[in-house]
């Protein structure tokens, strides 16, 4: 671990480019951590030139701003050898702290995506903590919108370069004419155990897609909140009904998610 030492508040440039965060800064969550400052950690920091670069706790600098604070506790960190402060930003504040929303992910796989189109969909989401459907989502939108353009051979973390799934050359229009045709062949030449396996694991990709969008959906800040919406459109009788469902369904889920290596946290 880095030293810790005081530095002088003026002294600390805080670029607004920087925070990962779509929404910008959460006043409430300001005004929780103006109330317990003698317990916060130090704020992360580059040196550049004379000054210092804020990569990690805008929001307790925006805190000791409004506290008056005329010194805080920093730790000094080397700049990333490729000079990216902010992806550097984004992983500090996605490790610990108030947590990133899918909105401020998606934001930063679009970034890493405009900066490098080459890298694979599953590379982005190891970055930016998303699963590759949802990353794949993203790109197709880039794409659509010409802001990159489309990769026919991608780069993954091992720094080898391969073909981009479902790439063929001669444009989309192959592809999903030739989609039957490789369907059918895959049911030939593929051990009917091998193809439930892939349609299961497609099955699950799509799956934690979808409940990513949980963090995006209004009225969903509490469990509690989310439980009395199914009541109030259901009805009490049919809101039963769909816990009895997503109960036996999400336990099943979860328990693959512990197999694969998910450990759940202590809140």
């Amino acid at each position: 671990m880095q030293p810790t030492f005081p530095v002088a508040l003026q002294e600390i440039t805080c670029d607004p480019d920087l925070q990962p965060r779509v929404e910008g800064i959460d006043a409430d969550h300001v005004q929780e951590l103006e109330g317990i400052a003698e317990t916060w950690p130090p704020l992360k920091v580059v040196k550049r030139g004379e000054r210092y670069v804020l990569v990690d706790g805008f929001h307790r600098f925006a805190a000791a701003q409004n506290l008056g604070l005329e010194r805080v506790p920093v730790e000094v960190l080397e700049a990333p050898a490729d000079g990216d402060l902010a992806a550097l930003a984004f992983s500090l504040n996605a490790a610990h702290g108030k947590p990133l929303t899918l909105s401020d992910r998606r934001a930063f796989a679009a970034r890493l995506l405009r900066a490098h189109p080459d890298w694979s969909d599953r590379e982005i989401g190891r970055r930016v903590g998303l699963v590759q459907p949802t990353v794949a989502k993203v790109r197709e939108d880039l794409e659509r919108q010409a802001e990159i353009a489309p990769a026919e051979v991608r780069k993954g973390r091992d720094g080898r370069s391969y073909p981009a799934t479902g790439k063929v050359a001669g444009g989309s229009g192959i592809t999903a004419a030739l989609a039957p045709l490789a369907n059918a062949l895959e049911r030939l030449i593929t051990p009917a155990e091998r193809i439930a396996q892939r349609n299961l694991v497609r099955y699950l990709e799509r799956l934690a897609a979808v409940l990513e969008e949980q963090n995006e959906l209004t009225g969903f800040e509490t469990i509690a909140a989310g439980a009395e919406a199914c009541r109030v459109v259901l009805g009490a009788e049919k809101a039963k009904e769909l816990g009895e469902q997503l109960g036996w369904s999400a336990r099943n889920i979860l328990d693959v998610a512990i197999a694969l290596g998910y450990r759940d946290e202590p809140s």
